[in-house]
């Protein structure tokens, strides 16, 4: 049994540059698992979290989440938003690859 990461993606607007950025790394790590975390809101504080199960901690590690215990999402504190990430596609890697590159790609060859 291997160790859960968890980390804060914040309140508000902010949660969707976060996850952009994971979905980033998501896509470079481990592009062909359907569901390496789960997002959870805490009932708490209405905070946006995200949990990573043992077998993508490198993932996890990569988004600089912490280790903790397994999410209880009983929906008493934890409600799992359900969120499931795009699958891996042509488009979708287009959409997460590093803004300089799409940059690149968007040239006319004559310019690159």
């Amino acid at each position: 049994m291997g160790t859960w990461h968890s980390k804060s993606l914040g309140h508000g607007a902010c949660v969707y540059n976060r996850l952009k950025v994971l979905n980033a790394l998501r896509h470079e790590l481990c592009p062909s698992a359907s569901t390496p975390y789960s997002l959870v809101i805490d009932a708490l504080n209405a905070e946006t979290m995200v949990f990573f199960p043992p077998a993508y901690s490198a993932l996890a590690i990569a988004f600089a989440a912490s280790p903790c215990s397994p999410p209880d999402t009983d929906g008493h504190q934890y409600v799992d938003l359900e969120y499931r990430p795009l699958p891996v596609t042509v488009l979708s890697s287009e959409i997460f690859q590093p803004v300089h590159a799409r940059a690149m790609a968007a040239m006319p060859a004559s310019r690159v």
